[in-house]
């Protein structure tokens, strides 16, 4: 599970990513921090996580904001709130804006387990009545003409910022039935598939062209975020960009030998 705490406190947010490594199975998430609205904004749509966990009052952008924004692009996100202050108002507005827990400073690892828990069980929840929903014929039906569109759009457009719910919406069909078709007709979820395609388009930049890696990362997506390329390709590939280059040049060089010989 993808997971973005967001706090303007930088020992906040390392302290909630340590609490996360304590949980049991912590291998099962992947964490992500923003210090700032707009960073979280950032990440989100890049990395679409599963949960997000926000502080209310951050300078230059309010947390309700981020968690109004999310909730609209992903319904069955989510969030959860962060705040110092015990007060109604907040917790109402929280609320009304998509949250679906709140919990206050200073964090206990106990409490912050227990709410972790019980929305990956809403998550899990949320998925599973996505899967058992009927689909509309007209849907169904179009489904392999629609997932090709999708496949056509990701590769001319490979360098900017796409997600699911962008592509539903497009599509003209819901959230939920975009990512049940994708996933049948694919055999992954809408951001793997993605990042399966961003990482075979930056392995032809590699081979094929002499752009540094940092350029090769904002060709196919990772304008605002170039640190993050080398550590998802190396993910995806076994190797860092670097390694990978160095070993087509060394194959083709090999190759060249061979035909000289």
């Amino acid at each position: 599970m993808k997971v973005l705490i967001v706090d303007d406190e930088p020992l906040i947010c390392e302290s909630i990513k340590a609490d996360f490594l304590r949980m049991e199975h912590p291998w099962e998430y992947e964490i992500f921090t923003a210090r700032s609205v707009a960073a979280a904004q950032n990440i989100y749509y890049q990395e679409e996580p599963e949960l997000v966990i926000t502080d209310i009052n951050m300078p230059g952008g309010s947390g309700l904001i981020l968690v109004s924004e999310i909730h609209k692009d992903n319904p069955h996100c989510g969030i959860l709130v962060l705040s110092a202050y015990d007060d109604f108002e907040y917790v109402r507005n929280a609320f009304t804006m998509g949250a679906w827990d709140y919990i206050l400073k200073p964090i206990a690892f106990s409490e912050l387990e227990h709410c972790v828990r019980q929305l990956s069980e809403k998550i899990s929840a949320a998925r599973e009545t996505c899967r058992t929903k009927e689909e509309p014929d007209s849907v169904k039906n179009n489904g392999v003409f629609l997932i090709e569109d999708v496949a056509d759009y990701i590769r001319r457009h490979i360098g900017e910022k796409l997600s699911a719910a962008e592509m539903a919406r497009k599509m003209a069909v819901s959230y939920s039935s975009f990512g049940k078709l994708f996933r049948e007709y694919t055999g992954m979820s809408f951001s793997a598939y993605l990042l399966w395609c961003r990482m075979e388009c930056a392995k032809e930049y590699l081979e094929h062209s002499p752009m540094k890696i940092k350029q090769v990362a904002s060709k196919v997506g990772y304008r605002e975020n170039p640190q993050h390329f080398s550590r998802d390709f190396t993910r995806q590939v076994g190797m860092s960009p670097k390694e990978y280059r160095a070993q087509m040049l060394g194959a083709r060089t090999q190759d060249a030998k061979k035909e000289m010989s």
